[in-house]
């Protein structure tokens, strides 16, 4: 029988001019859904958000001071280990047992982005609206940009998550497995924080077309404006704009990146991109240097999501490799 591949999946579709999650429109959940519905959709375990939460590492607090200089998804990949040690319920690999393990971890996950010591039950856009002392009516955009963060197919980080996930590493590690590759030199450094640095350039610039023309005439392109898997419009963009035009209306920093956003479409023909719009959100909650990280509650989900899929579709065989290096020849030993 043919055996699937890693990159077989039935989790998320991009076709040309949308973006679908298991068969679902991704605006239409954005719009409707809560993002505990839209977990138990990717995972097929609707009730995987329950009341219970996992248990602590012993001194976990202290060990979250020391690391308090350190980044969410930092934290995370030195607590993980040790979270999942307390919680023996997280090496069962069953699906609804994988799902529910994978609650725990986005919440865990959440509470490091904001800087809390211990998850909680709440949904998450609520948690993170309060523990960010965030506007109450911030909380549906947290939900927004929390489903539209859930998974864009196969991106380097989501494949790394699947390529590893047959022989089995609980959903703890399954995380970990793509923390590590997000916080690699070219999505990390190459992209995600010179991506926040522009937004916080622009809404502080007494002109903030500045960042944006210094930038395209130093480097003939500007960072989060060029193509992409899209072939007509990245619809969580377009959706997650639509909704940040109506949350801050009057307010003089969106302002300021409208004005940007404005010249920056001219000069490249390009709209804005997803990570600039998660980035000037997080930095209005107040996540400095981790406004990026707050996607990343979101993108858990699907992380888990393809990490259980790929376990379960039983890669038994070990995947081989297609040299292309030299080919073997003779070799002639020079006698004595």
């Amino acid at each position: 029988a043919k055996r699937s591949s890693s990159s077989d999946s039935a989790i998320t579709l991009i076709p040309d001019d949308g973006l679908f999650y298991r068969g679902h429109d991704v605006v239409e959940l954005a719009d409707h859904a809560t993002v505990e519905e839209v977990a138990g959709l990717m995972w097929q375990v609707p009730s995987a958000f329950g009341p219970s939460l996992p248990r602590a590492p012993k001194d976990s607090v202290k060990l979250l001071k020391i690391y308090e200089h350190m980044s969410a998804p930092e934290k995370a990949i030195a607590l993980f280990p040790l979270v999942q040690r307390e919680n023996p319920k997280a090496f069962d690999l069953s699906i609804d047992s994988y799902a529910r393990t994978g609650a725990d971890v986005v919440r865990w996950f959440a509470a490091l982005v904001v800087g809390a010591t211990q998850p909680s039950t709440q949904p998450l856009h609520e948690f993170i609206t309060q523990a960010c002392a965030a506007p109450p009516a911030h909380a549906d955009l947290i939900r927004r940009l929390l489903i539209l963060s859930v998974d864009h197919e196969l991106d380097h980080a989501t494949h790394s998550v699947g390529v590893a996930a047959p022989p089995g590493p609980p959903p703890y590690y399954a995380a970990i497995g793509g923390l590590g590759p997000a916080r690699g030199h070219k999505i990390a450094y190459g992209r995600n924080e010179p991506a926040s640095r522009m937004i916080e350039e622009i809404c502080t610039a007494t002109d903030p077309t500045q960042p944006i023309l210094q930038r395209y005439s130093q480097e003939g392109h500007i960072i989060g404006f060029g193509p992409n898997v899209h072939s007509v419009s990245d619809p969580r963009a377009t959706n997650l704009m639509k909704a940040l035009t109506a949350a801050f209306e009057g307010d003089p920093e969106f302002a300021k990146l409208q004005k940007a956003f404005s010249v920056a479409s001219e000069l490249v023909a390009y709209p804005p991109e997803f990570i600039l719009l998660v980035s000037f959100i997080g930095r209005k909650l107040g996540l400095h240097r981790q406004e990026i990280a707050l996607a990343g509650v979101g993108r858990l989900i699907g992380w888990i999501a393809h990490a259980s899929e790929q376990y379960n579709q039983h890669h038994d065989a070990r995947p081989r490799a297609r040299y292309t290096g030299t080919l073997p020849r003779a070799t002639h030993l020079a006698s004595d």
